[in-house]
């Protein structure tokens, strides 16, 4: 008995382990910030916590973005998985501690990634409301004394999971991802806000994403992280431009 008792207690710690390790656990620190330098605020849903990407502190794509910009900038990941872009979804990240955390970090430039949590049947509304709800969210970081630059990323291209089961933890609808890459284009150009095109620089590149077909490997991450880097670096561009890539 005291031997099975051990035994479940072990397999408990390691599933936690890995789970924890893994981006399937959410945790919120506070970013503190570092004078002398630019803040990057990257504000998302699990793409951008890192979910499903082993060591994803490591290898998730805000902190390939701090390797990529080097020490002169600070980025910090606001991301908390699941969430959705509007308020009228099952779980809005503007209900988070994360969002409010993004605000008060202050940051100099915002890295929007949401949508994908919004294509689920329970949550998608319409095109209109999406954008007008983006524009609502771009008005609260509108307000901060640092006036940040604010990019736009469509979401990634999304593919059916390698197995059904994993519909059962993340029931996004890939044929929906389009139109709201279609919506956030819409709202960069309505708002004066800069685009970042992941839907078409990961459009048809399946081996870039894990088994879910949602969240990006390692590789995945990179891409994103070199496409935001570029876009940081290029400095201010019109909103109808898209991100350009190279094949990896």
């Amino acid at each position: 008995m005291k031997t099975a008792g051990i035994l479940i207690l072990s397999l408990t710690v390691l599933l936690s382990a890995t789970a924890f390790l893994c981006g399937y656990t959410v945790l919120r620190l506070p970013a503190r910030r570092k004078g002398g330098k630019t803040r990057v605020a990257c504000v998302g849903d699990s793409i951008t916590y890192g979910c499903a990407l082993p060591l994803f502190f490591l290898r998730r794509y805000p902190a390939v973005l701090q390797r990529l910009l080097g020490p002169t900038c600070q980025v910090a990941a606001f991301a908390v998985n699941d969430r959705t872009l509007q308020n009228s979804g099952n779980k809005p990240l503007r209900r988070e501690r994360a969002f409010r955390q993004s605000l008060a970090f202050c940051p100099d430039v915002i890295v929007f990634l949401l949508g994908t949590n919004d294509s689920k049947d329970r949550n998608w509304v319409s095109g209109s409301a999406f954008r007008e709800e983006y524009a609502a969210l771009l008005a609260a970081y509108r307000t901060l004394p640092s006036k940040p630059r604010l990019l736009l990323c469509t979401p990634p291209c999304a593919f059916r999971p390698v197995n059904p089961l994993f519909r059962l933890t993340n029931d996004a609808r890939p044929e929906r991802i389009p139109m709201i890459s279609e919506a956030v284009r819409a709202v960069a150009a309505e708002e004066g806000a800069e685009l970042i095109d992941l839907y078409a620089c990961t459009e048809g590149r399946r081996r870039l994403f894990g088994p879910d077909g949602l969240h990006p490997s390692g590789k995945g991450a990179h891409v994103i992280a070199e496409e935001v880097y570029r876009a940081i670096a290029a400095g201010a561009r019109p909103a109808s431009s898209t991100a350009t890539h190279r094949d990896v």
